[in-house]
């Protein structure tokens, strides 16, 4: 009888093992997941055509980063650097919140600006801001910057050859053809008015549009944008099969969650973010460099 109670006994704890053993297993591939999800640098490719653009510029390759958030992937984000490099692209375009809008971070945008430091040497850069640097300068709209940080973080910037486009447009040349690169800066309320800020687009150059929020995809389509650099909504934070993004800095289920969107004649690209903000969570939904080659119709 003894016998038989001490295997009854032995059998329980052996079921007990395997179930830890189980339950450890489950929760290192919950962690393991949750981590690659915040670290794993993912690339999106679009080939993008578009009217009037010029032969030159068949080929044209631009990489977006957006909302980084002071995130850093690898010491000096080697890793992220490393990426970029093995990309080549033609310019680099940045849309936004690349640190975060508050004083409790020490060196807040240091991550970024040694970044540009690497970056500024190897290709042109094209930065427009987003809420949280805006919000460095709005000081009666937030609690946390000092009056001008702003203005003296994007000073910084232009001194690495970074080119801040706040409300204003360049001229992207390849040998003699052109093509116009806008930028709004983040508007933090009231109509957004871009004919007002930015005047009228070309009749006979491809007009890019960088803005930090896809929200306003249609006045940017009601201006005349051929193609809109976005992004803002982190794709989501979760990414559910059939579903799309779950929650953004704006509404549940947003519209425009990442990836490449089409109206009228226009065209719209939403990059789901580097970092995170206000919390660290991505399911589904990688830290992500978009590509985009441009194409001659």
């Amino acid at each position: 009888m003894e016998a038989i109670y001490w295997r009854y006994g032995e059998e329980k704890m052996v079921v007990r093992r395997k179930k830890s053993l189980i339950t450890l297993a489950i929760l290192i591939l919950l962690v393991s997941y949750y981590f690659s999800q915040l670290n794993w640098i993912s690339i999106s490719k679009e080939f993008v055509s578009l009217e009037d653009l010029p032969e030159e510029f068949d080929g044209f390759k631009i990489v977006q980063l957006a909302d980084l958030h002071n995130k850093e992937f690898g010491e000096g984000n080697k890793r992220l650097v490393d990426k970029i490099n093995g990309l080549e692209p033609d310019i680099i375009v940045i849309t936004g919140d690349m640190l975060n809008n508050s004083q409790e971070i020490p060196n807040n945008g240091e991550v970024l600006v040694e970044l540009l430091e690497i970056l500024s040497n190897d290709y042109p850069i094209y930065y427009v801001t987003g809420e949280h640097e805006e919000g460095m300068y709005y000081e009666d709209r937030n609690k946390y910057q000092n009056k001008g940080t702003k203005e003296e973080y994007e000073e910084r910037l232009r001194e690495l050859g970074v080119t801040v486009l706040n409300d204003e447009k360049a001229t992207i040349t390849e040998q003699d053809s052109k093509i116009n690169l806008y930028g709004l800066k983040e508007h933090l309320s009231g109509e957004m008015r871009i004919e007002h800020r930015l005047g009228k687009t070309s009749d006979d150059k491809v007009d890019i549009l960088l803005s930090h929020r896809p929200f306003y995809f249609d006045e940017y389509v009601d201006w005349g944008a051929d193609l809109v650099f976005s992004g803002d909504t982190h794709g989501g934070m979760m990414h559910l099969p059939f579903i799309g993004g779950v929650v953004s800095t704006e509404e549940l289920f947003p519209e425009y969650d990442g990836g490449l969107y089409h109206k009228e004649s226009s065209l719209m690209v939403v990059s789901r973010g580097l970092g995170n903000n206000p919390v660290p969570l991505r399911v589904n939904n990688r830290p992500e460099l978009v590509e985009v080659v441009l194409k001659s119709k």
